[in-house]
């Protein structure tokens, strides 16, 4: 899989940005704030169909028109296609309208045609910060590879927020205890695709995630394990009514899920150093290139911002060897210096400045 071409228009701060970039290594080196990660958040975007960054759409839209455009071709396998993610301002309110080949696409729809992997620093929240970011990273992974995911996440989060609000309406003995039946079978058959999913996608992830740490990282170890709802949901979702009733939320389902992650059998969050953290971060996103192309037959495109730093010398060229085993890949750091000549040499160098790319030499 390869992105061809790129035209961003009044996307963050890019006013205009045409860009092709090579079929193997792109690095792009520049300071802080120059629009490296706009760059990849835009890219990403074509694959997930929103932004894995803003908290608003309207962050996206940059100050020269009310409104803001990625296009891009993308070559998959023998074929060919085109998408395009418009976002119209209207009253401080954006309306997106995302095409494939010129025909409307749904959201959940656009997930699939176009396949990435994407790092940036904020990833190292997979191990730090709690399991919201590690749910995060198996649903952007499953919704690539996994059909009706994308569908299934959606009907869980209306799932959720109809039972919510039943649950309140019933603590404040306003009723609706006819109604709550229905909505344990919604969420026991959404969510029991969901957990179905993730777990055999952490499966899948665990022994490749281990062998990509262990040669990053001279051998040390890193495991993954999930940890999802009770076995008999229907059962657990039924004995949790007391205490939903008390919170007036749900509290047992794949919203609550988890993935430990594990360096030579410590917990990484505590364990770890930095430049642990960021390995084993790393691997999990290597990993999930290799489930991709195990399940798909083809190699998504690597992101990764900012990836080097906080890394030894030894670790970084464990890294780059691996990353440039085949397929596009798109690098970003503030300077040339950690990359190797022979790679330097080989790969497609650009400049980022103030949102203008360039491409070196």
């Amino acid at each position: 899989m390869r992105l061809r071409r790129l035209q961003l228009r009044n996307h963050r701060n890019y006013a205009r940005l045409d860009l092709a970039p090579g079929p193997s290594i792109n690095v792009f080196i520049g300071a802080n704030g120059q629009g490296k990660t706009n760059l990849l958040e835009a890219v990403a975007m074509l694959a997930l169909s929103s932004s894995p960054r803003a908290r608003r759409e309207l962050e996206l839209v940059g100050p020269v028109a009310a409104g803001s455009r990625i296009e891009a071709e993308i070559e998959a396998g023998q074929s060919r296609r085109e998408i395009s993610i418009a976002l119209d301002v209207e009253a401080e309110r954006t309306r997106r309208t995302i095409e494939v080949d010129g025909a409307r696409r749904r959201a959940v729809d656009l997930p699939g045609h176009f396949r990435v992997v994407l790092f940036w620093p904020d990833d190292l929240g997979l191990v730090k910060a709690g399991p919201e970011l590690r749910r995060r990273f198996l649903n952007q992974m499953l919704v690539q590879v996994e059909p009706g995911y994308a569908r299934s996440l959606a009907g869980l989060r209306r799932v959720l927020e109809q039972r919510n609000s039943l649950l309140k309406r019933m603590a404040a003995g306003e009723g609706g205890e006819d109604m709550l039946d229905a909505w344990n079978q919604e969420l026991v058959k959404v969510g029991g695709d969901i957990v179905d999913a993730r777990a055999r996608a952490v499966l899948e992830l665990a022994p490749e995630a281990a062998r990509c740490h262990a040669e990053i990282a001279s051998g040390e170890r890193l495991e993954i394990r999930y940890e999802g709802p009770p076995e008999n949901l229907a059962e657990a979702v039924h004995n949790s009514l007391a205490e939903d009733l008390r919170r007036g939320s749900t509290t047992v389902g794949p919203h609550r899920d988890d993935v430990r992650v594990l360096l030579d059998g410590q917990e990484a969050r505590s364990y770890g150093s930095q430049g642990q953290q960021r390995t084993a971060v790393v691997s999990l996103k290597l990993a999930e290139a290799a489930l991709i192309e195990r399940r798909t037959g083809e190699r998504a495109v690597l992101l990764l911002d900012d990836v080097l730093s906080e890394l030894d010398g030894e670790r970084r060229a464990a890294l780059l060897q691996e990353v440039a085993g085949g397929g596009q890949v798109i690098i970003t750091s503030v300077e040339a210096g950690p990359f190797p000549p022979e790679l330097i040499a080989k790969a497609m160098v650009w400049s980022v400045e103030a949102g203008r790319i360039q491409a070196c030499g």
